[in-house]
């Protein structure tokens, strides 16, 4: 589930779901058949109307054969633990790069826990739309437990992304979460020239209790969210040895992430043998490390960087993640 608080550590659970956003699936809790019907909640009209979003026209749904994206050298002064909204010094540059993403593009990986298929995730590049006028990218996310699985705990949450075409940022995140003890909405709203976001959640828990939050902070600029992170990384060539340093913003807090290449690997999985890069993520903030050596994801050594595969250690064991299948119109 996305956003779960349970009796695993809950700040070990968000540093690790910032590292890659499906990870978070490890707070499942085995512990209780209590039930909670889906409940809709409507999202403020205020929030709603900061950010016009609609369906790209046709014309604007060809894709292109390259893309932009903006590569930031983090810069953080030697006495500076954490790196800090508008006191980050941020080296830009941009760069042309070969699309890895196709509209239709289908990604579904089976989730076992304790060697037990306990969910699936379907990774999907939806079309293009436009917000407030601008072309943007359209990353969805659906995590979901299996048939048996819901009947311990039920899990159904969606995330989606909005990430401006031009040079790849997120505008705007969403998550809804229908599971046996919550129901969620969420929205995260970027402002890139201001340095500010907007964010509001609420929350029902199965006791009916109602918790509601709305605020606006600070954030690092060219900051991804907790799900383009992961499509951010698959523009990016990593080479063995290589490091990518950037922020990552979620919830009025800045984190800041190093993915390192960390070696070469053939795997076997449903669509056959895969040469494969093995990434691994490590978070700092406030001068904490969290996550190194807690979490691995393979990606294909091609332009596409398709994750196939990802291992986290947790409380209780080893959460793993493989390929099912792959769908690219």
């Amino acid at each position: 589930m996305f956003y779960r608080s349970s009796n695993i550590n809950r700040s070990f659970l968000r540093e690790l779901f910032v590292a890659v956003f499906f990870v978070s699936f490890l707070s499942l809790t085995f512990f209780s058949c209590a039930s909670l019907r889906k409940v809709d909640i409507v999202v403020p009209e205020d929030i709603n109307q900061q950010l016009d979003i609609k369906a790209a026209p046709q014309d604007k749904q060809k894709e292109a054969k390259e893309i932009k994206i903006i590569q930031h050298t983090i810069k953080v002064p030697a006495n500076q633990k954490e790196i800090k909204a508008r006191a980050t010094k941020m080296v830009s540059k941009e760069k042309l790069i070969k699309n890895p993403f196709k509209v239709g593009e289908k990604i579904r990986l089976d989730l076992y826990y304790i060697g037990i298929r306990a969910a699936s995730l379907v990774m999907e590049t939806m079309p293009f739309v436009e917000v407030n006028g601008q072309k943007a990218f359209h990353f969805r996310g659906i995590a979901s437990t299996t048939s048996l699985m819901k009947y311990i705990y039920r899990v159904y949450d969606v995330i989606d992304t909005y990430v401006d075409f031009a040079n790849f940022v997120p505008l705007k995140m969403t998550l809804k979460m229908d599971e046996s003890k919550q129901n969620v909405s969420m929205v995260l709203i970027y402002d890139h020239k201001k340095g500010k976001s907007t964010f509001w959640k609420k929350r029902i828990d199965a006791k009916k209790n109602v918790e509601e939050i709305k605020k606006l902070d600070d954030f690092t600029p060219y900051a991804q969210d907790i799900f383009s992170t992961l499509y951010f990384v698959r523009t990016h060539d990593l080479k063995l040895g290589d490091k990518l340093k950037f922020v990552v913003h979620d919830n009025g807090k800045n984190w800041n992430m190093t993915i390192e290449a960390v070696k070469r690997e053939k795997i076997w999985t449903r669509l056959g043998a895969v040469e494969t890069i093995v990434l691994v993520p490590t978070i700092e903030r406030d001068g904490a490390v969290f996550t190194k050596g807690k979490l691995s994801l393979w990606v294909t050594a091609d332009e596409r960087k398709i994750p196939v595969k990802f291992e986290a250690e947790v409380k209780f064991g080893t959460m793993k993640g493989i390929i099912k299948d792959y769908i690219a119109q």
